[in-house]
């Protein structure tokens, strides 16, 4: 019986988690900053505020989907820009983008004729 070699490969994903970091700003540009970062990526799964002196520094991170052909780094200076162009001045914008899609890897299952093919193994029933 001869049975075909099947090879199924994971899905690569597109799956990014992006952790933005921007100071200094002032308390009423943290919603600013919000509004660019949800119309550029999404809305943020979390937002975390610190505080020194009168300045606050803010992270905000959510997991997207890049469409196909755009890099993290595409992502990244979208993103800050948006923010230094809605604020209207510099701030520090720091972007780490991890991927979370599944690895390249895959799955691979050979069977009998293969081995037979690479060893020259004949099977019998």
């Amino acid at each position: 019986m001869n049975i075909p070699v099947r090879v199924q490969f994971a899905k690569a994903g597109n799956l990014f988690r992006l952790e933005v970091c921007v100071s200094p700003l002032l308390p009423r540009e943290v919603p600013q900053v919000v509004e660019a970062f949800t119309a550029n990526w999404c809305k943020p799964e979390e937002i975390e505020r610190g505080k020194v002196k009168d300045a606050v520094a803010i992270t905000l991170t959510a997991d997207h989907e890049i469409r196909a052909g755009e890099k993290p780094a595409d992502i990244a200076r979208t993103i800050t820009y948006a923010i230094w162009q809605k604020l209207d001045r510099y701030v520090k914008v720091t972007i780490e983008a991890t991927y979370l899609g599944e690895t390249p890897d895959g799955h691979f299952e050979y069977g009998e004729s293969a081995y037979a093919d690479a060893f020259g193994a004949r099977f019998e029933n």
